[in-house]
């Protein structure tokens, strides 16, 4: 059981790594844009296309293992999936409000700030990964054959 916890911290540490490297530099492009200094360099789309490799390993890891888990252990208690979409539903709405309220927020600034907010960074990552969670759960728990 402490290695099964390790690796699934180990996955959620690179989920929320992949998901940093992907809004940090979405944040980077998206201010360069609104400040009219064209695009970001390729580095940054390459950061970007890493956080993406690195989330989905990650969920990819995180689903296999539950759900392998969930085989070897049937009697594993599970949170009711009315709960699991209503964070899923909660989350993603806050994250969208969120992005919306920044977006505005940049958009009245005169100049436009080049500079990225470390805060909305952990904003965005802390509601993605707050809908990514419940969905591998629900994954795993909604996908052929994963009891016996």
């Amino acid at each position: 059981m402490s290695g099964f916890l390790w690796r699934m911290g180990g996955a959620l540490a690179a989920g929320l790594l992949g998901l940093s490297l992907v809004f940090w530099q979405l944040e980077h492009a998206s201010l360069l844009r609104f400040a009219g200094e064209g695009r970001p360099s390729p580095a940054v789309y390459a950061l970007l296309f890493a956080g993406l490799v690195l989330l989905g390993g990650a969920v990819l890891y995180g689903f296999t293992r539950w759900s392998a888990y969930l085989r070897e252990h049937p009697e594993t208690r599970q949170l009711p999936p009315w709960f699991l979409i209503g964070l899923i539903v909660f989350s993603g709405a806050l994250f969208v409000v969120g992005s919306a309220i920044h977006a505005g927020w940049v958009r009245e600034q005169d100049p436009t700030p080049v500079e990225i907010s470390q805060g909305f960074v952990a904003y965005e990552v802390f509601f993605a990964a707050l809908a990514l969670l419940p969905l591998v759960l629900l994954a795993a728990r909604w996908s052929p054959g994963y009891r016996h």
